[in-house]
């Protein structure tokens, strides 16, 4: 026999509860699908279903909440999840806290975003996206590193667009850049002579130069906090952070047909990045870690687990769902809606990230455009001055 524990009830006054024995459409549905997708456990001869123990109504969602005999596997929610949005027509979240939680929105999940209508938010912030719930912001300064995994075409160079242009827009003297542009430059080149970007790497020769200068910088950085007795650039006068930007991040990882120095260059970069991913947030370092299609190989270990948020856009698989999010649902975001991602931190939340085209993004912050001269190698890893 189940024992029933105490549920807190909703806050909002317009909630009303309807009892375990409601007839409410929804539920009916939701039974229904218990049943026909074989959610259950057995007890002997018997099937034993979620037992529905409280349903909340407002003007907003209705939010039904189930007791199980056993908690259900997280890919079990999100097909529940996937099955339930078609069925119902609606906006659908399912989770498991406890209790089995199914939150059924009355408003839809928006298709299109633009970046004009994204609100102003002070501090290291940069949107993510939004939902049914509102926008959901990033704060850089709690949070260091991130992840960004999706398929090609689906908004994840967007989104690191995006967060370029909101940090220059609102930290235009302290927002520095190295960008690590790996599909040779074609999308991020044209940006390099903004006064806020130190330098642009299009091939794996300049992305280990421009890497090492960044290693340099922190080398500075950690000198100073330790003469100065800080241990975390929050709680220093210090008011630059520089944002490490990496799109398409497979193209440093090493592989088996490479030559021995190609192999040597790319293991250099990932070492580098580990480092940064390990000691760079403390000292006013962020980096931003994009890739395609996310792998062990690509996503490494010390990456991953040093970058808390993560996020990711459609994917092909449920394995690389797994890798990229420690969480599956990435593979069943819709294929006809760019941008819909999903973001994860202690939860995964589904947001619409804004869209974000050149001309947009070139209106907003083409006027720091200054003269430059860039020092990069040439391929024997020698330096030359490129003008700007």
């Amino acid at each position: 026999m189940w024992e029933l524990m105490a549920i807190p009830v909703l806050t909002s006054a317009a909630a009303l509860w309807f009892g375990r024995n409601t007839s409410s459409e929804e539920h009916r549905i939701v039974q229904q699908t218990f049943e026909h997708y074989h959610i259950h456990v057995k007890d002997g001869k018997n099937n034993r279903y979620p037992q529905l123990v409280r349903e909340y109504k407002s003007t907003k969602r209705i939010k039904l909440i189930y007791r199980t005999p056993l908690a259900l596997e997280e890919k079990t929610l999100r097909t529940l999840q996937q099955i339930l949005s078609v069925t119902l027509d609606q906006e659908v979240n399912v989770s498991f806290k406890k209790w089995l939680i199914i939150e059924i929105s009355k408003h839809k999940m928006p298709s299109y975003v633009s970046y004009q209508d994204v609100p102003s938010r002070k501090g290291w912030m940069v949107p993510l996206g939004k939902n049914r719930q509102g926008w959901h912001f990033h704060h850089f300064d709690h949070t260091p590193h991130t992840t960004i995994s999706g398929t090609t075409r689906f908004g994840k160079t967007v989104m690191m667009k995006v967060m370029m242009t909101y940090l220059i827009e609102h930290h235009p003297w302290d927002a520095q850049f190295v960008i690590i542009d790996l599909k040779g430059g074609l999308e991020f080149d044209r940006y390099q002579n903004l006064q806020q970007v130190k330098r642009i790497a299009s091939n794996p020769i300049e992305a280990l130069y421009a890497l090492k200068q960044v290693q340099k910088d922190m080398k500075e950085r950690m000198d100073r906090f330790k003469r100065q007795g800080w241990s975390n650039i929050v709680d220093t006068p210090l008011s630059q952070r520089l944002f490490v930007l990496i799109d398409e991040a497979a193209q440093l990882s090493p592989e088996k047909f490479m030559e021995k120095e190609e192999k040597k260059t790319l293991a250099q970069c990932q070492s580098i990045l580990s480092e940064i991913a390990r000691l760079g947030g403390a000292l006013g370092v962020r980096l931003v870690y994009g890739t395609q299609y996310p792998t062990s190989n690509v996503l490494n270990g010390s990456i991953k687990q040093n970058a808390d948020l993560k996020v990711s856009f459609r994917l092909g698989s449920d394995y690389a769902s797994k890798v990229a999010l420690d969480a599956y649902g990435a593979e069943t975001l819709p294929s006809d809606i760019k941008g819909r991602a999903l973001i994860k931190t202690h939860e995964v939340k589904e947001v619409q990230v804004p869209y974000l085209n050149h001309e947009e993004m070139w209106k907003r912050i083409g006027g720091y455009e200054i003269a430059k001269q860039t020092v990069m190698p040439n391929e024997t890893g020698e330096d030359y001055v490129r003008l700007g």
